[in-house]
């Protein structure tokens, strides 16, 4: 499956879950309208992981390369993880900065995944 079937898969799940079954058209019309929006936020965090290559990144790194706290770019992560885009390691890399010290996935794009890739 090429990536656009995959993001479109996606995206069509995603629709879903934008409005009510019985929603106005005027509802269901906006709703369809910030679709792209999330296809183009797809095409960054799966750029940024193959930027990342074989080093992978955590999503608090992810986070901190977008200069955004929230959930978003790791939604679109886990949507692309899903589809088999991108791949969790058996890796941990730690963040004490953020002051939890807590471990977290390293992913890496599905072209570079089976090689190393501790950083620490």
């Amino acid at each position: 499956m090429s990536f656009m079937n995959a993001l479109n898969n996606v995206m069509a799940i995603q629709e879903r879950h934008l409005y009510r079954e019985k929603s106005r058209d005027t509802s269901i019309e906006a709703a369809r309208s910030v679709m792209p929006s999330m296809s183009e936020t797809h095409e960054k965090v799966l750029s940024y992981a193959f930027y990342c290559g074989y080093g992978g990144f955590t999503d608090i790194e992810m986070a901190n390369h977008f200069n955004c706290l929230t959930s978003h770019y790791r939604s679109r992560r886990a949507q692309l993880t899903e589809a088999g885009y991108i791949v969790a390691t058996e890796i941990r890399r730690r963040h004490p900065e953020r002051g939890n010290n807590r471990d977290h996935i390293v992913w890496k794009h599905k072209d570079f995944f089976g090689e190393s890739c501790d950083r620490s």
